[in-house]
């Protein structure tokens, strides 16, 4: 049932009421076991003790890798540029201190990437050009805010790393509805869940400037429907602060962490393969990157810190940790007091399309969201692969409306490319249903992936062939 909002004017309508109707249920997807008790009541804390170094990871983010602009030895602030890209993306300094390194290191997403590394002086000491505060930041253009989101260094926080500022631009003046998407419906993870609750005014605020950059006349924060308080939080922060946005209640279901998934969940627009978000009319935020709008337009504070969460069967005390970009995650494993048992699988991520870590020298990047330490039990009983019994169930839970077993079995007989790209297995974003369901535990989403690169490298070598 649709939630008929009522506007005021041409601006956002405040809404007094929570709504807590489910608007559209996505196709496909899963329940999954949250498994979020051991953090979902756990405030933001900072680092017990801070870390000596932090590792800037010039690679975390879409587009080309970023520059330094510092040598070693270089004494660098919070918040100072130490790279920047063609595009314009900047990464700046979480902590100031003395350039020790540039070179490569571990990287969250496997391999390495060149990084800066800071070692930390531990005296916090701000770079002058940071700090200004707008305290009328209603007053702004679209280019202003544009402008202050690209100084500093923002990009997409739940995973995509897209910048910001290319976002809204490219975006801007073909939007009507802008989401930000609160679902977190990865097992584990509370990082915006505990923002919703502590920083809720942050995060209405950033809705707020990105609607205004973006020109769009509808700004609405999705929040999953088992997390209730929270919605109830940002509907009292709005109602006290006079922010225009809307609270939508969406189903719990995996995956609604997706673009596409959102958007049919709170609009109802069905968004085809070949189509964009922004083809409907809708553009999507993360709920950490609407704060970090907040942090850089208000307080004129660039992209240094984030939530990351720090949990899993294998820690003595899991947490919701406030940390600076580049703490190796080690420093997040001493601060949730080490591991009481020997971990079976780290991931960086959640435990549906975490990244597994094999060094925990590698860094949190700024769509780090969370570092999940299982033990085995956590895991499940690993069990051997049988013939598929063609019962459907990978079809009926995929969001993206594909057939595995269809791309597993054209896998057996060879991997035609043609057939595989009839089967659309490049819409196939990883979210792992199918192998989640698989009675005959065929590694599914593996097959896709697989699949994807057969269809790439065709692509690559007829690019190469073409005069």
């Amino acid at each position: 049932m649709r939630s008929i909002i009522p506007q005021t004017g041409p601006r956002l309508a405040v809404q007094r009421e929570v709504n807590t109707t489910m608007l559209h249920l996505i196709f496909g997807g899963i329940h999954l076991d949250g498994r979020k008790e051991g953090t979902r009541r756990k405030p933001l804390a900072d680092l017990d003790v801070e870390s000596e170094q932090v590792i800037l990871s010039l690679s975390e983010h879409g587009g080309a890798a970023c520059v330094p602009v510092v040598a070693v030895g270089d004494i660098v602030a919070q918040g100072q540029p130490v790279a920047k890209n063609e595009q314009g993306v900047l990464v700046h300094a979480s902590v100031s201190g003395t350039v020790q390194d540039i070179g490569q290191w571990p990287h969250p997403r496997g391999g390495t990437a060149q990084a800066v590394v800071i070692r930390n002086d531990g005296k916090h000491t701000l770079w002058p050009g940071c700090g200004q505060e707008i305290a009328d930041w209603n007053s702004l253009t679209a280019d202003q805010i544009i402008d202050r989101i690209r100084q500093a260094g923002i990009v997409g926080m739940g995973g995509g790393g897209y910048p910001t500022a290319n976002k809204l631009e490219t975006n801007r003046g073909q939007v009507d509805t802008l989401i930000v998407n609160a679902a977190e419906s990865e097992p584990y993870v509370t990082a915006d869940h505990r923002l919703l609750l502590e920083r809720s005014e942050g995060v209405l605020v950033g809705l707020n400037l990105l609607c205004k950059a973006v020109g769009a006349t509808d700004g609405v924060v999705a929040v999953e429907s088992n997390k209730l308080n929270a919605a109830e939080v940002l509907e009292r922060t709005a109602k006290r602060c006079g922010l225009p946005g809307r609270v939508c209640t969406v189903p719990s279901r995996y995956p609604l962490g997706a673009e596409k998934q959102v958007v049919k969940s709170v609009t109802g627009r069905e968004i085809s393969p070949d189509r964009a978000a922004v083809d409907e009319g809708c553009v999507v935020f993360n709920a950490a990157t609407a704060f970090a709008v907040y942090e850089a337009v208000v307080k004129g504070l660039p992209l240094t810190h984030r939530v990351v969460t720090v949990t899993g069967g294998a820690l003595v005390r899991p947490r919701n940790l406030w940390v600076p970009i580049g703490t190796p995650m080690n420093e997040l494993v001493k601060a949730a007091g080490g591991f009481k048992e020997q971990p079976a699988l780290i991931l960086a991520g959640g435990p549906m399309m975490g990244v597994a870590q094999d060094d925990l020298a590698a860094p949190v990047t700024k769509s780090t969201n969370s570092l999940v330490c299982m033990l085995d039990w956590e895991l499940g009983e690993k069990k051997e692969e049988t013939v598929c019994i063609r019962c459907g169930r990978c079809v009926s839970v995929c969001p993206m409306h594909l057939m595995p077993l269809l791309v597993d079995k054209e896998l057996k007989l060879g991997g035609d490319v043609r057939e595989l790209r009839r089967l659309h297995t490049q819409d196939c974003m990883g979210c792992g249903c199918c192998t989640y369901v698989c009675p005959s535990h065929i590694p599914l989403v593996e097959r896709m992936e697989q699949a994807q690169q057969l269809v790439k490298q065709a692509d690559r070598k007829q690019v190469e062939v073409t005069p």
